[in-house]
């Protein structure tokens, strides 16, 4: 199956921009030298590094908040999530240049590879930078990408509530983490990926754990 050409673009400028950005001489003697934190350090690090990833099963307990779309319309997240189709759940924000956009092409991509399944998941990315993340905003990404799922923002608090749900906090959205969510309907555990696993290892995942 052909890959969407935003992919390839995404995947050649991310690893071009990270190759450059590791490679800068006397870069981490700057930030030292001026006491200046890399607010991407943790996104840099997770891209150089050779691609793996980790399959788990957990349990959470869904926030009954309710968050925006990206046509700012309220979707309370605990009704959503409890519907008969099966869940496909990320968590991005678009200011981020590194493993987000990466995150989102092989999202796009896995919507692709799993059109052929009887019952379709429904495709979720929930922002974890809702100062930023307008509705606006998020549907001028999803445009840009050409996504055609639900992308959620709200409420810090209600935000910040769903994030340490499904433990995808991790103090600030520097630290932000490669992480996949699936479920199937009617089922309690999640089948959680943690890693930037390809769109064919996640379909693979889908296919054996949670389909």
């Amino acid at each position: 199956m052909n890959k969407h050409p935003l992919w390839n673009f995404v995947r050649t400028i991310t690893l071009a921009i990270t190759g450059l950005l590791l490679a800068a001489p006397g870069r981490g003697e700057d930030h030292a030298t001026h006491g200046m934190a890399d607010p991407h350090a943790a996104h840099r690090a997770t891209a150089a590094a050779a691609p793996s990833y980790r399959v788990d099963h957990a349990e959470y307990v869904v926030p009954d908040v309710v968050l925006q779309d990206e046509h700012g319309t309220p979707v309370r997240l605990r009704e959503i999530f409890s519907g008969k189709r099966p869940l496909a759940v990320n968590f991005i924000f678009t200011s981020c240049t590194t493993i987000c956009p990466v995150m989102t092409a092989t999202m796009l991509q896995l919507q692709r590879e799993l059109a052929d399944q009887p019952a379709k998941p429904l495709f979720v990315s929930i922002s974890i930078d809702p100062d930023y993340d307008t509705s606006n905003i998020l549907g001028a990404y999803a445009k840009r990408f050409g996504a055609d799922w639900t992308f959620l923002t709200g409420q810090r608090s209600d935000v910040l509530e769903v994030l340490q749900s499904f433990a995808a906090w991790r103090g600030n959205k520097s630290n932000h983490a490669a992480i996949t969510l699936f479920r199937a309907p009617g089922q309690e555990h999640w089948v959680r990926v943690e890693g930037l696993a390809s769109s064919s290892q996640l379909a693979e995942i889908w296919r054996n754990h949670a389909s």
